[in-house]
């Protein structure tokens, strides 16, 4: 039977293990709360310079010079007193490629004997 003092020395120990436990799941929670913050930070300033590429692009969109530019190059326009000049593209007939000669086949000049040497004794072919 146990004594009091070991009764009172067991129930530490079991509350001191669940201490234990308690305190490793919280500092397990911890690292866990923390983990993806650097990640976070790093997207969320990637995005800020996002924002701002994208604020001078639309401050630059909305500019008279940008809309000038779209009328002269995409749209056609020109001011009054200028010549539109369109390049044309002169496109030359292909030369077809020269077809290489066929590579000899080594199957159609070998002799049957010539496989069965080579099988049979994995030395190279005598001379005649």
């Amino acid at each position: 039977m146990l004594t009091v003092p070991q009764i009172l020395i067991l129930l530490a120990v079991i509350a001191g293990l669940f201490i234990a436990l308690d305190l490793n799941r919280r500092a397990q929670l911890g690292r866990l709360a923390g983990a993806g913050e650097a990640e976070l930070r790093e997207e969320i300033q990637a995005e800020e310079t996002r924002q701002i590429e994208l604020q001078a692009t639309a401050t630059y969109v909305n500019s008279e010079h940008y809309v000038e530019a779209y009328a002269r190059e995409e749209g056609g326009y020109v001011l009054p007193g200028e010549r539109r000049v369109v390049p044309l593209i002169v496109e030359g007939t292909p030369v077809p490629a020269p077809t290489p000669a066929p590579t000899p086949d080594p199957a159609a000049s070998a002799h049957p004997w010539q496989a069965w040497w080579r099988l049979l004794t994995d030395a190279p072919l005598p001379r005649p």
